[in-house]
């Protein structure tokens, strides 16, 4: 098999990540929860976590579609297509979560001074670890659903382009 072209990579990364950002602002708008969320959240808090979320979902993309890219919806290869999503998805959901909580973490630390004890490292280790799982579960299950629209678009797409042989 062929690698995928860097512009299906980053155009599938990009699609996705800013698919999930609107989801997730949207729905936080809609609940009325959003003000509440980003209370305290400055622009450049925000680019940075756009941007981890963005690198993580890059290279997660870059695995998922390094033996054929999409092209694997189409020849039959679609259920080691949806696997290598579903890790992928696991993979970004769990390394966004612990990255986020361990950088939050640090920031304190450092900013506010903080002591580490040694009585509250292991709490944080657990609730890090059951919360890593728990986010590598629904990262799993978005991936999945993200393979399916990512080959459905891929299929559309395919009646509108001519696609040159390399």
């Amino acid at each position: 098999m062929v690698d995928a072209p860097r512009l299906e990579i980053w155009a599938v990364s990009t699609f996705n990540v800013v698919l999930l950002s609107l989801l997730g602002v949207l729905t936080g708008h809609l609940s009325g929860s959003l003000a509440d969320v980003l209370r305290g959240f400055g622009t450049l808090e925000g680019v940075l976590v756009f941007g981890y979320l963005w690198v993580l979902t890059i290279l997660a993309t870059r695995w998922a579609l390094s033996t054929g890219g999409l092209d694997r919806g189409q020849t039959g290869e679609l259920r080691s297509l949806f696997v290598r999503g579903a890790i992928a998805g696991a993979l970004i959901g769990a390394g966004f979560l612990v990255g986020t909580i361990l950088a939050v973490a640090f920031v304190n630390l450092v900013s506010m001074a903080w002591t580490v004890r040694l009585d509250g490292v292991l709490p944080f280790a657990l609730i890090t670890l059951l919360g890593g799982g728990i986010a590598a579960l629904v990262g799993g299950l978005v991936g999945t659903v993200l393979v399916l629209v990512d080959v459905l678009l891929f299929r559309v797409s395919t009646y509108f382009v001519v696609r040159q042989p390399s």
